[in-house]
């Protein structure tokens, strides 16, 4: 399991008012996400913006209900 996910971009979508950060593994690279931040966040506040992306998305893993087909 990777100790390390690098933040590898931050972009902004003007026309729908989004931004977004990019993780990679840094242990395999094939292993990406994607995950929305505030509009318009800057490079400087990049890292507390992703950790609170990832805390969000860990607690809605967390409270989904899991089901086969």
């Amino acid at each position: 399991m990777a100790k390390t996910m690098t933040i590898t971009h931050l972009s902004h979508d003007i026309a729908q008012k989004k931004s977004f950060v990019s993780f990679v593994w840094d242990d395999d690279p094939s292993k990406r996400l994607g995950l929305e931040v505030p509009y318009g966040t800057a490079l400087e506040d990049i890292e507390a913006a992703a950790e609170t992306a990832i805390a969000d998305l860990v607690g809605e893993l967390q409270a989904a209900e899991r089901r086969l087909p």
